[in-house]
């Protein structure tokens, strides 16, 4: 019998914590994500003071990807970074599963109609509103950007448009030829939007029957903000209280 010199020993030990190792996590099963569908859910967030609405596909903002929704209407209407205390959960839409693609498309078109809200207007946007003595009046650069950045009521009526292509249609032609390019256009597809305050859908004039409506029921009336840069010092003008 042959004697094993202590690096064989320190050797063969070490094959053998590999060997366990490598068994015991082929044998775990890998953790399942509670994470939903990408897309299923639009979370629609509002600036408390602003009224500015940006809509994420997750419920936590990012900062980048949040400011770039956010248009540049004069001085101090873009903030350096997001503040929790200021953005608050305005809504949240809910597609079926496996209809996540419905729910990008849709995604899509919300932001396309904002910005077409953000860059088209009339001239109320110009002119104060005139009496019948009175002559037109300007308004100021401020106030135009102030009122360009208020898009809650637009984003209501836009939610209620655009969901509302989705109601069940006859006629799969004619769905091609009148459609806005929204995927499951004309299918009937069941929608949940739940609000923060149901008052709020009330800024659109109808909703069609494939849409339910609900409370949501969060934890929290401020939102989570994910940081990916470091924020820059804010103004003293935008540092105001609630």
């Amino acid at each position: 019998m042959s004697a094993r010199t202590t690096t064989e020993v320190v050797r063969q030990a070490t094959k053998s914590v590999r060997k366990a190792r490598g068994a015991s996590r082929t044998a775990l099963p890998k953790p399942q994500s509670n994470r939903p569908e990408h897309g299923r859910q639009i979370f629609v967030y509002n600036h408390l003071q602003k009224n500015h609405v940006v809509y994420s596909l997750t419920r936590a903002l990012n900062n980048n990807a949040s400011l770039a929704q956010l248009p540049f209407n004069g001085k101090k209407t873009v903030p350096a970074a997001l503040r929790k205390d200021l953005w608050h959960p305005f809504a949240q839409i809910s597609f079926p599963p496996g209809h996540g693609e419905i729910g990008l498309s849709v995604f899509q078109k919300l932001r396309e109609y904002r910005r077409r809200h953000e860059l088209e207007w009339g001239d109320e946007i110009r002119f104060h509103e005139k009496k019948p003595d009175e002559k037109l009046k300007f308004r100021s650069i401020k106030l135009r950007g102030r009122q360009i950045c208020d898009q809650k009521a637009n984003s209501v009526a836009d939610i209620a448009a655009v969901l509302g292509r989705l109601e069940l249609q006859e006629g799969a032609e004619e769905v091609k030829k009148g459609g806005i390019g929204l995927k499951g256009e004309g299918t009937g597809e069941k929608v949940e939007v739940l609000w923060n305050d149901l008052n709020d859908a009330e800024f659109a004039e109808t909703w069609s029957e494939n849409i339910e409506h609900g409370v949501w029921r969060h934890h929290k009336h401020t939102v989570d903000v994910d940081m990916d840069i470091v924020p820059v010092a804010e103004d003293e003008g935008e540092r105001q209280s609630i």
